[in-house]
């Protein structure tokens, strides 16, 4: 081998070995910013995988649970006349108004399938993600803030409502959005925050009705801040002043229902059970997956967010990621005022009306998430073994609950009732709903047409004599007839129309799906 053949392969890696040498010195500082744990590109980068991880667990099985009646009342209302629907805005107990109107415009673009219906609330909860972080960096830091966001990326209830065909998602993204307008509002003291701020929270009014309770809350935050924000207290006093005014409209209609008590629908709940049940939703999910373990993690992962276990430094360090400088204390304090006092004035407010329903009170779930967050950053200083077993348990038992809910018919299956009832009624019988307003979700699963007979009403009181004279009038001149019963507590408690029906005709057939029931009578 020539002297110049034993050179070329040494030139070659020499030359292959100077490359590789420019390119590492060129990719080491871009390799070092992507990997510091404090630079902007890796925690836009954490917070997008996150956020697509969100969507992919609220799009995965979008419509695998069949419609119930509040998600099909979305389309009704919103499908009816434009007139009616604008004047629902000021119309006594019509809750959502402004809701039904912008669902007006996306089912006209993209139809009343389920997937449609749902596909809004879908895109609020995923929002929800980056507007938790976004309020979080700024009260108690940029870990702790990632931590609260991974949270709500795998919150099966706070996944139940990004799946589901109502206002509720979108009133959680409202609550956050206003929230970082104070906080934006008190740090810069620009009025565009401030207008930003009346802006989004008088939209969240006519979203939904129990957003006013999150008024107290905007407040408590300022008086909290009043030692070092005690110079914003112009733009405040007008801006919650500007709140009034769209408020006008609601508190209108909305006093004679304080004054005279009516009826709701929804049972009174102690304090001590309120408490309890929006606990084991947002930590367990409406499946109610795991107990004790789960319970657990999260009571531990709070107790050490309301003291901080170890925490190091001064309470400046919670709020290191944002220039809201409220100090660790206050935080807690706002956070705990935050997920109780809401709670506490529905309950107050049901002493008179019931009117407590643990959705209508999601607004207060991102204080839980934040607290559990600060408590599960707060532990890592004190043991990361600790702090790893409780997210460990957290994360897994959060996914189980979001599986189950997605596979198993959890709300009232009408899709599964219409196709039973499709597939073995062989003539024209009427079909007897129980209570009748459950017909609107029947009908929307049932193709063809039918006789549709409303099931009396007894719950006002009336006998067993006149339940027969109602029954008997309905069904004079049927041989048979199919019932359909579903929430029939509400219309007739003590179940005295099918207890006449078993009395006066055969049962041919009957089954049972989630929250819904059918059966088959022949008259005898």
């Amino acid at each position: 081998m020539s002297d110049e053949e034993r050179k070329r392969p040494r030139l070659i890696e020499r030359f292959l070995a100077r490359c590789s040498s420019l390119v590492a010195h060129h990719l080491r500082p871009i390799t070092r910013y992507r990997l510091d744990k404090k630079s902007p590109l890796a925690i836009w980068g954490a917070l997008s995988v996150l956020t697509l991880v969100a969507f992919l667990l609220r799009v995965s099985h979008l419509d695998a649970q069949s419609l119930w009646r509040d998600e099909v009342d979305v389309i009704r209302f919103a499908s009816g006349p434009l007139p009616q629907l604008v004047q629902s805005l000021v119309k006594a107990q019509h809750n959502g108004p402004l809701y039904h109107i912008l669902m007006r415009g996306w089912l006209g673009l993209a139809g009343d399938s389920e997937f449609a219906l749902r596909y809004p609330s879908l895109c609020f909860g995923v929002l929800t993600v980056p507007l938790i972080y976004q309020l979080g960096r700024r009260l108690v830091g940029r870990r702790s803030a990632l931590m609260a966001a991974l949270l709500v990326v795998v919150a099966p209830y706070l996944v139940w409502y990004g799946q589901d065909a109502k206002m509720y998602a979108l009133v959680l993204a409202l609550t956050l959005l206003a929230m970082i307008c104070q906080l934006k509002a008190l740090t810069t003291g620009r009025r565009r925050w401030w207008l930003g701020f009346v802006v989004v929270t008088s939209f969240s009014l006519y979203v939904h009705l129990l957003s006013a309770l999150m008024i107290p809350v905007y407040a408590a935050i300022f008086l909290l801040a009043w030692p070092r924000y005690q110079r914003r207290w112009r733009g405040w006093l007008v801006s919650f002043g500007a709140l009034t005014l769209p408020y006008v409209p609601l508190g209108i209609w909305q006093l004679p229902l304080i004054l005279n008590s009516y009826e709701t629908g929804h049972p009174f709940y102690p304090i001590n059970q309120v408490v309890a049940l929006l606990f084991n939703l947002y930590s367990r999910g409406v499946a109610m997956v795991g107990d004790w373990p789960v319970v657990a993690a999260f009571v531990f992962a709070m107790l050490g967010g309301i003291f901080s276990l170890g925490e190091r430094g001064s309470a400046r360090r919670h709020t290191a990621g944002g220039p809201f400088d409220l100090g660790g204390l206050r935080v807690r304090a706002f956070l705990l005022l935050w997920l109780f006092l809401p709670v506490v004035l529905v309950y107050l407010a049901s002493l008179r009306v019931p009117v407590f329903e643990p959705r209508y009170l999601i607004f207060v779930a991102p204080a839980f998430y934040l607290l559990t967050a600060l408590g599960l950053v707060s532990l890592s200083r004190l043991s990361r073994t600790v702090a790893g077993l409780s997210l460990g348990v957290l994360l897994s038992f959060s996914l189980l609950g979001v599986w189950v809910q997605a596979t198993i018919p959890i709300k009232s299956n009408f899709r599964a009732a219409a196709a039973y009832v499709m597939a073995h009624r062989r003539n024209d019988a009427p079909i007897m709903f129980q209570m009748p307003y459950v017909r609107y979700t029947f009908d929307y699963y049932f193709d063809g047409d039918y006789t549709a007979l409303e099931g009396p009403w007894t719950n006002d009181g009336k006998t067993e004599a006149q339940v027969a004279e109602v029954m008997t009038r309905l069904l004079e001149d049927e041989a048979d007839v199919w019932l359909v019963a579903s929430e029939s507590w509400l219309w007739d408690s003590r179940d005295l129309a099918r207890a006449w029906l078993d009395q006066n005709a055969h049962l041919v057939e009957s089954a049972s799906f989630a929250l819904v029931d059918v059966y088959h009578y022949q008259r005898r």
